[in-house]
């Protein structure tokens, strides 16, 4: 059982060209001239979503603009309402959201960053990260690359996350259709501070797709047992009309776990203090990596530590994820 907290990845980063450090710069000593990055992202996405908003352009209802890395939407017909700005009553805009480009960072699932054929991104995330996680994934290959400004290459991975459940003999593996793994981690990364990140989502021929990107540093809780129950929670909404038809409105659904975990007893207290540190703030949740349901990112709603032997404890921890 492990917990992934994520690295904060916001519109600040996005560093499109690199710097330079001097030899005499602390902490980061490297050779003079040596291109060098740190807390900085770029990307191949592009971030057009909508014409720029301009303070001397009208605007009718519907019209969409693009400011501070968000979409907003005209609520009425105005001129030089900032959409950023103090909200009015009755709003003139509607926030829409992040663009493009920012939603795989948005904390929320539903939300997708796409791009024709991939997207590719380097991070150098400016503190150690030893584990990759990807939920709302749609994507033929990952492909991770770990550059270290003094040891080049140092980490290189390409996998598919394709799922093979169901798939027993060649028939199976033929006729089955196509799935892919829409939550996915990558984990014993070779940690690193001022190296960077090189991620490519490819998905050849289509739309790659990523709802979240998280970069962390993973902490062990400890096993995961057998009993674990996982499941997912649906807020769409099925009514009866006065006729008895079911009218559906779909919406969006989040996951959920009850884990049960062994923790040794020598560590209770460093789990509870883990656990109580993080109290309001979404981790990654990995129960088995290699069963997707019990990959989660959201949010624990309690937990439960039972000192039951000098050696080993039982733990349970019930987790909502996001949407």
């Amino acid at each position: 059982m492990r917990i992934i907290e994520p690295v904060e990845i916001t519109p600040a980063l996005a560093v499109m060209e690199a710097f330079l450090v001097q030899p005499s710069a602390e902490p980061l000593v490297v050779q003079v001239g040596q291109a060098f990055q740190v807390a900085s992202l770029l990307t191949n996405v592009p971030e057009a979503d909508h014409p720029v908003w301009l303070s001397t352009k009208s605007y009718a209802v519907g019209d969409v603009v693009m400011l501070e890395h968000r979409n907003y939407e005209a609520l009425v017909a105005n001129t030089n309402k900032n959409p950023a700005g103090v909200g009015a009553d009755p709003p003139n805009w509607l926030d829409l959201g992040p663009t493009n480009r920012w939603r795989m960072f948005d904390d929320k699932i539903g939300t997708q960053t796409t791009n024709p054929e991939s997207i590719e991104l380097t991070i150098a995330p400016g503190r150690a990260v030893d584990s990759l996680a990807f939920f709302g994934l749609d994507a033929a290959s990952i492909y991770v690359r770990v550059v270290d400004p003094y040891q080049g290459i140092v980490y290189e991975s390409s996998v598919s996350p394709v799922s093979t459940d169901g798939i027993n003999d060649w028939y199976d593996y033929f006729f089955t259709p196509v799935e892919v793994n829409e939550d996915f981690v990558l984990l014993g990364v070779p940690a690193g501070s001022y190296g960077s990140i090189e991620i490519n989502i490819a998905k050849p021929g289509g739309t790659a797709r990523v709802g979240a990107l998280i970069l962390g540093k993973a902490a062990v809780l400890g096993e995961a047992l057998y009993g674990t129950s996982v499941g997912i929670t649906d807020y769409s909404r099925k009514d009866r009309d006065d006729f008895g038809n079911v009218v559906i409105v779909e919406r969006g659904y989040s996951k959920r776990a009850e884990f049960d975990v062994i923790v040794q007893t020598s560590q209770v207290s460093q789990v509870q203090r883990l656990l109580s540190k993080y109290r309001a703030k979404p981790l990654v949740w990995i129960g088995e990596a290699s069963y997707q349901s019990t990959i989660l990112y959201g949010y624990y709603k309690e937990f439960n530590l039972v000192i039951s032997g000098p050696t080993a404890s039982d733990c349970s921890i019930s987790v909502e994820g996001l949407i």
